[in-house]
């Protein structure tokens, strides 16, 4: 394992706690977000599972990435959701861009770098 695919799992992994730790438990740092977004989150936190399932999935994988346990399955995990972080502040939440594609590239380096434990997907 290099030293930059350690740092990009590292941090990958405390953003992934911070925040949602922060969202569950804390409520102590509010984004300030446009409307359309305030809209979307508020629907989302109206059907009472489904951001709660999200932030849910990103502390397990934030947890995983941390301790290194897991780590091919985690960054797999992630992927969709990095993806729709991405497309949000793309289209919803512009122009605050860097954060979706700061955690998108990271997520696609660490898919780059354990590469090797995906190729028996491709194998058919």
């Amino acid at each position: 394992m290099t030293t930059a695919t350690l740092i990009v799992r590292i941090v990958l992994g405390l953003i992934l706690v911070v925040f949602p730790v922060n969202a569950l438990f804390i409520k102590a740092f509010k984004p300030k977000m446009p409307e359309k977004a305030q809209h979307i989150m508020q629907a989302f936190q109206e059907t009472g599972y489904l951001l709660t399932f999200v932030q849910v999935t990103e502390l397990i994988v934030g947890i995983l990435l941390l301790s290194g346990y897991l780590t091919p399955l985690a960054v797999l995990i992630l992927l969709p959701i990095s993806i729709n972080i991405l497309l949000f502040h793309l289209f919803v939440a512009p122009p605050v861009v860097g954060p979706g594609l700061f955690i998108f590239l990271m997520n696609v380096f660490l898919l780059y770098s354990y590469r090797n434990y995906y190729e028996f997907l491709f194998h058919l």
